[in-house]
């Protein structure tokens, strides 16, 4: 384990402060991974169950008879991949994340700000330290103002006293401001990148599955904001060096040739709340950068184009009553073929009982038209239309014999 730098009173206190923050985040960041990625610790263990599960599942799936293509198996490989190396890698882990965030930044700052800036690099805390020591120096030399003067009865004292705070209350509340201001930004952006480095392990095993990538996607966001949150303020705290540095040296330099500077209370005061107010909103506004979800194309934004999305936004239920209807005929059309086939069985079927029953005696057949209930008032059983009855045939010429008789 390091040993980060001891933070002391008095001179030096800003520069050490920062230092043992610096300190502090990577000692979090590196060690906290490691021992973590350590095989005998509860999150390789947590690693390994989640890892058997995404390898059961995605098993269940082939069993079930399930068609999977050759781009969800290589997704799926390169998953895994993407975890183990998270998990489990520390050199690549380092190389691609950890120097990656925490040093990135102020190696880009010092590229962006040029000759126009300070040195951002490892001389920033060194120049906050400088304004620091400049505000302590204006403090004890104060604004000058009545210093040493006599008392003249009924004259008015302070007549250039058109400031808001006293000398004291301002030189105090501006320091402490400037110092609470530096502090509090870089400590929130450096323990927040130290500690979702050291999370890895953890985390990397939530991307194998759809319900848990969302915590996934916001631990990479929030590692995006740190070091986004880290470039814009050591920008911003390069152009408060550049701007308050020369004014504490001209009002130093004023003090020294005994002028009096009535206003430099107020003004420091005014310029460290400014910076910090400054600060703070800009790392709201990336994070904002960093977690938005979306953004609208262009030719969404035209006026055509969005008539057309309305248009084909009505159109889409249409097309869904459509879709149904062809469906719901495409059914009938199957039921009513269906129907006629058994309608032509049943009339084929009649058709054989009529040959059956075709030798039926034309009295049945009239007795039956009339409805009359005889012995032909009934079709003949099948087998039956020519069996002998003992029903008394009357033929024609016994029919004249009897009536000549």
């Amino acid at each position: 384990m390091m040993a980060c730098p001891v933070v002391t009173t008095g001179q030096g206190f800003l520069v050490e402060t920062l230092s043992h923050l610096d300190c502090q985040a990577q000692a979090i960041g590196s060690y906290g991974f490691q021992s973590l990625a350590n095989p005998a610790s509860p999150a390789a263990s947590l690693m390994s169950a989640l890892l058997a599960v995404f390898v059961a599942l995605f098993g269940i799936r082939l069993l079930f008879g399930e068609r999977v293509g050759a781009s969800d198996a290589l997704g799926a490989v390169i998953k895994i991949g993407i975890v183990l190396t998270l998990a489990l890698s520390w050199p690549a882990w380092r190389i691609l994340a950890y120097d990656t965030v925490l040093h990135g930044p102020a190696e880009i700052a010092a590229s962006i700000g040029g000759e126009t800036l300070p040195d951002l690099g490892g001389g920033l805390a060194n120049s906050l330290q400088r304004i620091d020591d400049r505000m302590i120096a204006l403090t004890q030399l104060g604004a000058g103002r009545q210093t040493g003067a006599l008392e003249v009865p009924g004259e008015q004292r302070g007549s250039f006293q058109g400031i808001a705070l006293q000398d004291e209350a301002g030189f105090g509340y501006g320091r402490t401001v400037f110092l609470g201001a530096t502090i509090g930004s870089l400590a929130l952006l450096r323990i927040a990148a130290a500690l979702l480095l050291a999370i890895a392990p953890l985390v990397a095993g939530l991307l194998l599955f759809d319900q848990t990538r969302g915590i996934f996607a916001g631990w990479l966001r929030g590692l995006f904001l740190t070091a986004l949150g880290s470039l814009g303020v050591s920008l911003l705290l390069g152009v408060q060096v550049a701007v308050m540095e020369p004014w504490l040296a001209d009002a130093i330099n004023r003090r020294n040739l005994g002028y009096a500077t009535p206003g430099a209370p107020t003004e420091l005061f005014a310029l460290s709340l400014g910076f910090a107010i400054a600060g703070f909103a800009l790392i709201a506004l990336l994070a904002r950068v960093a977690f938005q979800n979306s953004w609208p194309s262009l030719s969404s934004l035209l006026p055509g184009r969005r008539e057309v999305e309305r248009e084909n936004e009505r159109q889409v239920p249409l097309r869904t009553e459509n879709r149904e209807r062809q469906g719901h005929s495409r059914a009938h059309a199957v039921s009513e073929g269906v129907m006629a086939i058994m309608q032509r069985e049943r009339g084929a079927g009649d058709q054989g009982d009529n040959r059956r029953t075709i030798n039926m005696p034309p009295a049945a057949r009239g007795a039956e038209q009339t409805g009359s209930s005889g012995a032909y008032g009934r079709q003949a059983p099948l087998g039956s239309s020519y069996r002998r009855t003992t029903t008394r045939r009357i033929t024609g010429s016994r029919e004249r014999r009897d009536r000549g008789a």
